[in-house]
């Protein structure tokens, strides 16, 4: 994927979670059961079928399929302003990412999990509308290695605005200023394909997805 610019986030910035961004258990929802693949589809998009996915241990456990070919395993339902949380857990290399507003073609804003060499995890990237918009170099100081992560992303308004944080750390916080996407999506977890983006073992693990829905009319005003 091709590189554009590196925005540079200030510590302050960065150790800082905007109060916005906390909100009750209550308003939260299982986006998965732990157990079984309820409420998700196989997206045959990006130039593959989708990905394999199994449950294992209570985890998604997503690997390339025959000929490295990805693709995306999405929602059956669309979102429009939410935040979402998930722990995931990826081996090196393997190239995955979190998207938010997806079309049917697989396109939507990227939080990228490339846990490869020069990869990044935690920024935003916009596939087939500009690549990389911010790129958070940082990413390696909090990052753990073979260890799970939990990742957290914010969208609102419309053009969006889409702020991510990695272990409660911000890597991205971008307002757009035109309509890359759809205000209403699907929410995609990818399998990145192509030989030099997996490898033969890895595997990338995703567990405790749960999303809240945020005022539509409140954020619009923002």
């Amino acid at each position: 994927m091709k590189r554009l610019t590196i925005i540079a986030l200030s510590t302050a910035f960065l150790l800082t979670s905007t109060a916005s961004a906390l909100r009750s258990d209550a308003n939260w929802q299982k986006l998965f059961d732990g157990k079984t693949l309820n409420g998700w589809r196989l997206m045959a998009v990006h130039g593959g079928n989708g990905g394999v996915w199994v449950v294992e241990n209570g985890a998604l456990v997503a690997d390339q399929d025959k000929e490295h070919k990805g693709g995306l395993l999405g929602t059956e339902k669309k979102y429009s302003d939410f935040e979402i949380e998930l722990e995931f857990k990826v081996d090196f290399p393997a190239d995955s990412g979190l998207f938010l507003r997806t079309r049917d073609d697989g396109m939507g804003y990227q939080i990228t999990i490339d846990n490869t060499e020069n990869g990044f995890i935690g920024s935003l990237y916009a596939p087939a509308e500009g690549g990389f918009i911010q790129q958070n170099k940082n990413w390696v100081k909090v990052f753990k290695k073979n260890e799970w992560n939990k990742l957290r992303a914010r969208v609102e308004g419309d053009p969006a605005h889409v702020t991510s944080w990695l272990n409660g750390v911000v890597m991205s916080n971008f307002k757009d200023n035109r309509q890359r996407y759809p205000r209403e999506g699907y929410i995609g977890l990818q399998v990145h394909g192509g030989a030099g983006s997996w490898g033969a073992t890895s595997k990338a693990r995703f567990r405790n997805i749960r999303i809240t829905e945020l005022n539509s009319a409140a954020s619009a005003k923002q």
